[in-house]
């Protein structure tokens, strides 16, 4: 009689942990919504002032899907301008293990803005990462200078790496 009561109990515990291996792969299957704490720096090396900043998700880290959203709004509000050498701080709703681009305007030395991927002949980078991977933060640093050979303001040089560099 007393197998048959430790029979029951380890098909009780049998049927309690496979339920919650099931329950566990379902919550795996959604997408989780993280926040992503952002230090997005223009690099003091840079030649223009940053005058917008817009974001998209992008989805999987390991993926390169096109788009399917539309450039989110402004982030640099009411007027708010980023200088070579100064930084914003900012949170995306990004879930962990995706990523995010971000394209950039500015200000062309004369008070025109101008929007880097729109130029004409624009060779610079492009696709530039924000990726929610490792950890709750990032620090972001973008350079922008004038490219002689094409004529146009360009992105020379971006990081995206873990951590918040103070």
């Amino acid at each position: 009689m007393n197998y048959l009561k430790y029979f029951a109990f380890a098909l009780l515990a049998a049927v309690m942990v496979l339920g919650s291996f099931s329950c566990d792969k379902n919550d795996e299957n959604e997408i989780k919504k993280d926040t992503l704490y952002v230090k997005f720096i223009n690099d003091q090396e840079s030649q223009y002032t940053i005058t917008t900043l817009q974001i998209r998700n992008r989805g999987p880290v390991d993926s390169q899907l096109q788009p399917t959203e539309p450039w989110g709004e402004n982030i640099l509000k009411n007027g708010q301008r980023l200088a070579p050498g100064q930084h914003i701080y900012f949170t995306l709703d990004l879930p962990s293990g995706h990523w995010a681009e971000y394209r950039l305007g500015v200000d062309n030395g004369s008070g025109v803005e101008v929007m880097l991927y729109d130029q004409p002949n624009y060779d610079g980078f492009t696709n530039l990462p924000i990726t929610h991977w490792a950890t709750d933060n990032r620090t972001v640093t973008v350079t922008i200078t004038y490219d002689n050979y094409s004529q146009t303001i360009t992105v020379s040089g971006w990081s995206d790496m873990a951590g918040i560099d103070e």
